[in-house]
Parts: C-alpha cells; structure tokens; sequence
C-alpha cells in the first residue's frame, strides 16, 4: 500500500522516510500541502503521515480537503507535544491516530496497520459509491427500500408501481452494483452509506 508524507521540515521528510523503508514500506514525501493535494491520485487507498502544524495550510485543513473529496486514504497525524488537542480534534474528524514526533518505530508499526486496514475500508466505500453512481433515480430508491427491509410487493404498492416493475429495477440495480444476492446487495449498501 502506498504511504505518504507531509511536512513541512525536510529532515523529519527525510527521517520518517528512511524509518518507512527500514520497515519495508516505500513512500513518496511532499513538504507543501497544496503540491500533495494537486499530485495526489484521489481513487488510490493510502496511508499519510500528516504533519499537524504547517505553515500555511495546516494539517486539519489537509484533512479536511481529503475528507471533502472522500479520498480513500487514511490519516495518521504527526504532532509536536503542544498539538495534542487538535490532534484529537482531528481523530474526531476522521484521522486514524496520531503520533508525536520523534515517531517511534513500534508504535509506528502498530498505527500503519490500523492506518492500512482503514484505507483499504475508505477504498471499499470509495467503489461502492462509483457503482450507486451507475444507477437511475429509481433504481437507487428501489434499493433504499430494499435496504429498509421492504418486499417487493410493499415497495410496488409505496412507489405506486407493478411489482414486475420493482423487480425489473431491482434487478438492473443488483447488475449494476455488481452484487449477486441480497446479503452482497445489503452490504454494497452498508459501504455506500459508510
């Protein structure tokens, strides 16, 4: 999985990176929010190790950018000893963790895997919402309904349609989400709404 750095201070860049690789991860470093926002590939699950206190555009606001574009990549927040409280602000608003500096190599390991486990749930989501984006007005309320614990014939008689009709949506909308029974629909659904 791809790791990210972002800091403003090119010897902790530096350091951070070297520890990554002494632990077997590759990662590309920026030291210039705005540069990462607009190099960043926003449908890759990754890990950034985000420096809370920058100049300029600061950590939260990274944060806040990624969030807004629902980027699949999970945040772990660097920070000096006085940024504590808005690095828990930031876990509030979504960072998997946060670390301060100087980052130790165990309790590294151990966020990174958290860190991992949640991008690759961002990615999920990520591609559950490209596949809802497939479906029609109506397909997606048939799914909504569905997903409320509706039968056919109670979704036909609430949208004021044939049952054949709701079949033939729901139908079209499983295809679509690429799902193959009611469990993986449910899901797909769980993911979208995540």
């Amino acid at each position: 999985m791809r790791i990210y750095l972002l800091d403003d201070d090119p010897k902790v860049l530096a350091a951070n990176g070297f520890l990554l690789k002494a632990m077997g991860h590759e990662s590309s470093g920026w030291s210039e929010p705005a540069r990462f926002l607009e190099e960043l590939d926003d449908s890759t699950e990754a890990v950034l190790l985000l420096d809370l206190a920058m100049p300029g555009m600061d950590g939260l606001e990274v944060l806040a950018e990624l969030n807004r574009r629902r980027c699949p990549v999970a945040v772990v927040l660097l920070t000096g000893h006085g940024d504590v409280p808005q690095a828990v602000e930031a876990m509030k608003r979504g960072a998997v963790d946060f670390l301060e500096k100087p980052v130790d190599a165990r309790r590294l390991a151990e966020v990174l895997a958290r860190a991992m486990k949640c991008a690759v749930d961002l990615g999920a989501g990520a591609r559950a919402r490209q596949r809802f984006a497939r479906l029609s007005v109506r397909e997606h309320e048939v799914v909504s309904l569905v997903a409320q614990g509706m039968t056919n014939k109670a979704i036909a008689e609430s949208l004021c349609v044939a049952v054949r009709t709701v079949e033939v949506h729901r139908a079209s909308a499983m295809a679509k989400l690429e799902v193959a029974n009611m469990a993986e629909l449910l899901h797909c659904w769980q993911l979208y709404q995540g």
